[in-house]
């Protein structure tokens, strides 16, 4: 049998080294696949599966875990990927000294033999998701779902960097500065929405007018392992809102 090779994923970061993307399976499978410079049609070859198999890897995080053990080592094994890494698998195993030796023929075989499984490091989630700008009276619209990426706060912290474009948020406490509250969720599709950054912002440094944009947000983390949603204003694309929907809520303290 031939010796399966495993190389370590290494999660993207920022230009900066401030921050690294939070990924999920999909995104990990079809970063290595970029780095391998293969097609779909490649790996699904090279792993004996179809090609609409393959492409379900790419397009839904939790099919890796569905799919049988064999499909799933085998892409695993072509991606060069360690499928305890992809799948976060993190247990407790038993010290391999209390096993009994294996015989094998006329000899056994000595406890230097076993050696424990590397569990495999806890990978962390990636999320990418939908946020809405500059929309008539709100600078953001964020869905609820994006908040719970972040432990669904009572209070947020937004930091934006106007070269780059870019706008962080997290999770903060009610005594920090320039905090928003975050109102609870009333409704199924609520939307969490803040007011116009006065001023000299990265909304206004991209020329957009009035008109809303829907843009790209992640999670990422900073060097103290902080984790941010970054809304990424370059990935901006202009939109006529109906995707929206949901009811509108603002921050208390606006009100206030």
């Amino acid at each position: 049998m031939a010796k399966i090779r495993f190389i370590p994923f290494e999660y993207p970061k920022s230009i900066d080294g401030q921050f690294i993307a939070v990924l999920g399976p999909k995104a990990i499978i079809y970063e290595r696949r970029m780095q391998l410079r293969l097609t779909q049609q490649q790996v699904a070859d090279m792993a004996g599966i179809k090609l609409a198999q393959y492409q379900r890897f790419e397009s839904d995080d939790g099919f890796i875990s569905r799919t049988s053990m064999k499909i799933g080592l085998a892409v695993c094994a072509v991606l060069m990927l360690d499928p305890y890494e992809l799948l976060s698998i993190n247990v407790r195993q038993p010290d391999p000294k209390n096993m009994k030796p294996v015989p094998m023929f006329d000899s056994g075989l000595t406890e230097d033999f076993f050696a424990p499984k590397r569990p495999g490091r806890k990978t962390m989630r990636k999320e990418i998701m939908t946020v809405f700008v500059n929309h008539k009276n709100y600078s953001f619209i964020i869905p609820y779902e994006v908040l719970e990426q972040i432990g669904c706060p009572k209070f947020i912290q937004l930091k934006w960097d106007i070269e780059k474009r870019c706008v962080v948020f997290r999770a903060a406490k009610e005594n920090e500065d320039e905090v928003f509250d975050v109102p609870e969720q009333k409704y199924e599709k609520s939307l969490f929405v803040l007011p116009p950054i006065k001023g000299n912002n990265p909304i206004a440094a991209m020329k957009w007018g009035d008109k809303l944009h829907e843009v790209k947000s992640r999670l990422v983390l900073d060097k103290d392992k902080t984790v941010y949603v970054m809304i990424d204003l370059n990935t901006g694309k202009e939109t006529d809102g109906i995707k929206i929907e949901g009811i509108f809520i603002p921050p208390e303290c606006l009100s206030k």
